[in-house]
Parts: structure tokens; C-alpha cells; sequence
């Protein structure tokens, strides 16, 4: 158990290459003493830094060893959290029916065990996954759910990741200073918290409104900070829908070349973790395109190459 929280220390930090030997080191110490708890906390954290690097489908396997052992020494809390980060995963990469009923099932477990802590996570994940459906007034309703959640629990983390959701659904509900508020809100908890992947993340949507408003040296600043704070943790997913902001950015400050170059960034990464059409980047891909290349656009279609 020492080993395994030595690795969770380290994933906070962000040095996840020394977290996943500490979590290696802790699964196989797990399986030599026949601990099928440390086993599911190990594999269920080497799940997570191989869906932050991008490693899809080793995440995934991870992730569903973590969820049958959780089964089988019928421990509801940690059934809960796994199909919660599975609900995610598949969310990441596009499989939307498949994220909506593993969040849906987290979801119920929560509230049948009260598990209030879980219950505000999945509140927020389906709030972000109803921005990829396009669903917004639903989005904004489980996102308020979530915040109210968050703060009687007094969960910063949460609230921040809250915060930053609300900021893209306002901002696509058309009230672009309410929608800055809520993500310098969430920047400014994140920085609090000392979470680099969270602000990285926070800043590559704060610097696209920014761009979207015409305010170009604070666009180009904020995507430049979350650049560096994404590629800091290693964070592809955030590092993939960030290069489609940039190259959005580009594009509005009439820079086509830095545009494209950014564009086939993101194209690249999306094909490296496996994110279709219907992910956040798949969908920000083609929403970029059609901005840099209208009739190209037509022509190809939205998918990813």
C-alpha cells in the first residue's frame, strides 16, 4: 500500500512515469500476497496515466481488471468509480452510447449507496458529455447539479473541472462574459490547487473564447501557457483538443500557415489515441476545418483521415 501511494503522490504532481513504476511495482507486490483491493486500486491508477499519455486501449484493459475485481470482492464504491472512468474513457474517444451507460450506471450506484462524492463526478461527466451531443440545455441543468454537489462537499477539484464545463456550455448558449467568468473562475482554482493539468486544460478554452471575441494577444497567451502546461503532464487528450483551439486561433488572426500546422497537430494525435468523429476532439477537428477549408470540408466529409 506504501508503494501504491507513493505512485498517487507522484500522479498528482504530474510525473507520471515515476507514478506508473511505483503502480507496476504495486500490482504485481498485489497479485505475489493475493490483495485483490491493492490489485484493483493499482490497476485502476495505471488506467488513468495510460488515458492521460493516450493509451486508450491499455486503459481501458486496465481498467475492466480494476472493474472485476471490484466485482468480485463486491466492493460498490470502487464499481462505481470504474465505471465512471470507463463512462469517460469511452466519452474521450467517441463511443458515446457506451460512455452514457457506463456514467448512467456509476450514477445509480452512487445514489443507492450515497456516495455523494461520486454522484457530483458523474453529474459533471455527463454534463460534459452532453456538450458532445449537442445537448446543452441538459448539459447546463446536470453541470448545475454538479456544482451544488461539489461545494456542499467542499471538493475544489471538482468544482473547478465544474466550473470550466459550465464556461463551454454558456459560451455556446451564446453569453460569452458569463462563459469568461466561469473559466478564469476555474483557472484560478486550478493554480489554488497546484494542478497543471487542470489549468492547462481550463486555459486552452479560456485563450479559444478569447480568440472568439478578437482578443488576440490574451488568446495567444493562454494558449501558449496551456501548451506548456499539457505537454508538462504528458496530457494527450487535453494536448490534442488544444491544437485544434490553436488552430482556430490562428485562423481568426489570419495566420494560415501556423493554422494548418496546428490542425494537422491535433489530426495526428487524434489518430494516435483512437478518437473518432463523435469525441471532443474528432468533433473539434472537423469544426476547424470547415473554418480553414470550406469546400475541402465538403468534400472529405467530417471524419477524421
Amino acid at each position: 500500500m506504501v508503494t501504491f501511494r507513493l505512485g498517487s503522490l507522484h500522479e498528482s504532481a504530474g510525473r507520471m512515469h515515476e507514478a506508473r513504476a511505483q503502480h507496476v511495482a504495486a500490482t504485481q507486490m498485489a497479485r505475489e500476497l493475493g490483495d485483490l483491493q491493492l490489485e484493483c486500486l493499482a490497476s485502476n491508477a495505471l488506467g488513468t496515466i495510460d488515458e492521460v499519455e493516450g493509451h486508450t486501449d491499455q486503459a481501458s484493459s486496465h481498467y475492466e481488471r480494476a472493474l472485476a475485481l471490484a466485482r468480485e470482492t463486491d466492493d460498490k464504491h470502487m464499481q462505481g468509480n470504474l465505471l465512471g472512468n470507463l463512462g469517460k474513457l469511452h466519452m474521450e474517444v467517441g463511443r458515446t452510447d457506451e460512455a452514457q451507460a457506463r456514467c448512467t450506471q456509476s450514477l445509480a450506484i452512487a445514489r443507492n449507496t450515497g456516495n455523494r462524492r461520486l454522484e457530483g463526478h458523474m453529474l459533471c461527466n455527463l454534463g460534459m458529455l452532453y456538450i458532445v451531443l449537442e445537448r446543452p440545455a441538459e448539459s447546463e441543468a446536470a453541470s448545475k447539479a454538479a456544482i451544488v454537489v461539489a461545494r456542499e462537499l467542499g471538493n475544489v477539484r471538482l468544482e473547478a473541472i465544474v466550473l470550466c464545463n459550465l464556461g463551454i456550455v454558456i459560451e455556446r448558449l451564446g453569453r460569452p462574459d458569463e462563459a469568461q467568468a466561469r473559466f478564469e473562475a476555474a483557472v484560478d482554482l486550478a493554480r489554488e490547487l497546484g494542478d497543471p493539468m487542470a489549468e492547462g486544460q481550463f486555459l486552452s478554452y479560456l485563450g479559444l473564447l478569447h480568440a472568439r471575441q478578437g482578443r488576440q494577444d490574451e488568446a495567444q497567451a493562454s494558449l501558449a501557457s496551456s501548451e506548456t502546461l499539457l505537454r508538462s503532464v504528458s496530457d494527450v487528450f487535453g494536448l490534442g483538443v488544444l491544437l485544434t483551439s490553436r488552430a482556430e486561433a490562428y485562423h481568426s488572426a489570419g495566420d494560415a500557415a501556423a493554422a494548418t500546422a496546428s490542425l494537422a497537430a491535433a489530426t495526428a494525435i487524434a489518430a494516435e489515441v483512437g478518437a473518432g468523429p463523435a469525441s471532443e476532439i474528432g468533433l473539434a477537428l472537423a469544426r476547424v476545418r470547415a473554418l480553414i477549408d470550406p469546400g475541402g470540408h465538403r468534400s472529405r466529409g467530417t471524419g477524421l483521415p
